[in-house]
């Protein structure tokens, strides 16, 4: 008789969950890492033209164009802070997957120890019938044998 675990189809979908939830871990810290790389990329490009608008205002420059500087500025501010409201809820999202894919994995371990406990069971049992055929075999030779 082979060893058959009862719980194995539960064991399975536990492990499916674990690479479901490890998956979407993976993708929120992409999203994560692509989102700071743009806000990086934007807080560059908004220290620069706050560099050249300064340069250009020491150098005098028309009004227009200096209003023109700042309206720059200001978009390139409010785009930043989309990016840090989006940055934060991308780290939350982070932390949500994390503790998903911490359960999940930990269920997971939970049934596969069971089961390691469970074989090691049925591999000691299944060594001592073993050894009592061999016993029963060997005390039968000798009573033929007397």
């Amino acid at each position: 008789m082979s060893f058959r675990f009862p719980l194995e189809t539960v064991l399975r979908y536990r492990e499916n969950l674990e690479k479901r939830e490890y998956t979407a871990l993976g993708r929120a810290q992409q999203q994560l890492t692509e989102a700071e790389i743009h806000l990086q990329e934007v807080e560059g490009i908004c220290a620069a033209a706050i560099a050249k608008r300064e340069a250009e205002s020491a150098r005098g420059i028309p009004s227009v164009h200096l209003q023109d500087a700042y309206q720059h500025e200001q978009a390139l501010i409010l785009q930043r802070d989309a990016l840090r409201a989006k940055r934060a809820e991308l780290q939350i999202i982070l932390e949500q997957c994390r503790k998903a894919y911490d359960l999940a994995r930990q269920k997971r371990e939970v049934l596969g120890e069971l089961r390691t406990q469970r074989l090691q069971t049925y591999m000691r049992e299944q060594s001592k019938r073993e050894q009592r055929q061999i016993d029963d075999i060997f005390l039968s030779r000798r009573k033929r044998g007397n």
